[in-house]
């Protein structure tokens, strides 16, 4: 079929580029980062079929002086009677002195592979602003040249690409979430030193039916980082009935995190997690890592598109092969 060759042909040139061009400083690490669509792929924008919302803070080492914090609000949503879909969101991250945020909208398009399966392709375009506020810091010389001034109010437009393919039981996606527009650096001759992180993530897993309202999820993903360390995610999570959710994400070598949802109402619901290092000899690693999603789905103002969803099995006629079918 074509909309497999031009799977093929894009999900090909996508690693090429991520292999060979990601540079930069890694972006927040999240704990089961299915659970915040946009973060992790532009395809998967509208992949809910509602008015997705999503509120998503992570807070890193609690009681530590300017430790490492996360937030994030995204919207995304299909466009009714077609196959297109919209988001955008807003992030910003703080780590001391710095503050670095972003600002996107993406757009996907789904494709029909078969009765069974999808294709998402998604695009994003944003914009990156950061701050660095030197003269906050504790210095012992304060003549020194190098922190004699902060880097005020950089902006750099930015842009993502992703790819998503999905069944009922399966599910495999690869994107370059951000990444500067054409390697642009930001206007200040102080501010060239910086860069943002331009990752690569890999993202693939299974859905198996435990029972017939309770599944079980297995993931992994995957962030491709050149000249920083890559890291792996190894997850599970089970839901039941009525929205109660559980699991646990390993990310070998650094760090477990166990994860509690539950969904309050149909349209409203909320995840925890509380990750934790592997390696305890550090006194601030023993801190952790806590994160709280809450999201909303409303469905009033989408109307059902038979297009976007599975299609039943094709049953196969059976051949009359005795008297009594006559």
């Amino acid at each position: 079929m074509k909309e497999i060759r031009y799977f093929a042909i894009f999900f090909f040139t996508l690693c090429q580029g991520g292999i060979t061009l990601v540079l930069g400083q890694q972006s927040t690490l999240m704990n089961h980062a299915l659970s915040h669509p946009l973060i992790l792929n532009p395809a998967l924008a509208g992949s809910r079929n509602s008015i997705a919302i999503d509120f998503y803070s992570r807070q890193q080492w609690i009681g530590f002086e300017d430790a490492p914090s996360f937030y994030s609000a995204n919207i995304h949503f299909p466009i009714n009677e077609s196959m297109a879909s919209l988001g955008a969101g807003v992030w910003s991250e703080q780590t001391g002195p710095l503050m670095y945020n972003r600002l996107f909208f993406d757009y996907s398009y789904l494709l029909r592979v078969s009765r069974r399966a999808f294709l998402s392709f998604g695009i994003r375009i944003g914009a990156d602003h950061f701050n660095f506020d030197l003269q906050s810091l504790q210095i012992i010389d304060y003549n020194d040249p190098e922190f004699a001034a902060s880097i005020d109010n950089e902006i750099r437009p930015s842009w993502g690409a992703g790819i998503w393919f999905y069944t009922p039981s399966f599910f495999l996606g690869f994107s370059l979430p951000h990444r500067p527009l054409s390697n642009l650096s930001w206007s200040s001759e102080a501010a060239k030193g910086f860069d943002s992180a331009q990752e690569a993530d890999l993202n693939g897993g299974f859905h198996i039916n435990l029972s017939k309202q309770t599944q079980l999820t297995i993931s992994a993903l995957h962030r491709f980082t050149q000249n920083d360390i890559s890291t792996t995610d190894l997850g599970i999570m089970v839901k039941h009935p009525k929205g109660l959710k559980y699991g646990i994400v390993y990310r070998p070598d650094f760090s477990v995190a166990a994860l509690l949802g539950i969904n309050i109402t149909e349209e409203i619901g909320f995840l925890y997690s509380y990750e934790t290092a592997i390696d305890q000899t550090q006194p601030i690693i023993k801190k952790g890592s806590h994160e709280i999603t809450v999201h909303f789905d409303f469905t009033r103002w989408i109307k059902p598109n038979r297009n976007r969803q599975f299609l039943r099995k094709k049953i196969e006629k059976e051949e009359l092969n005795s008297i009594r079918y006559f």
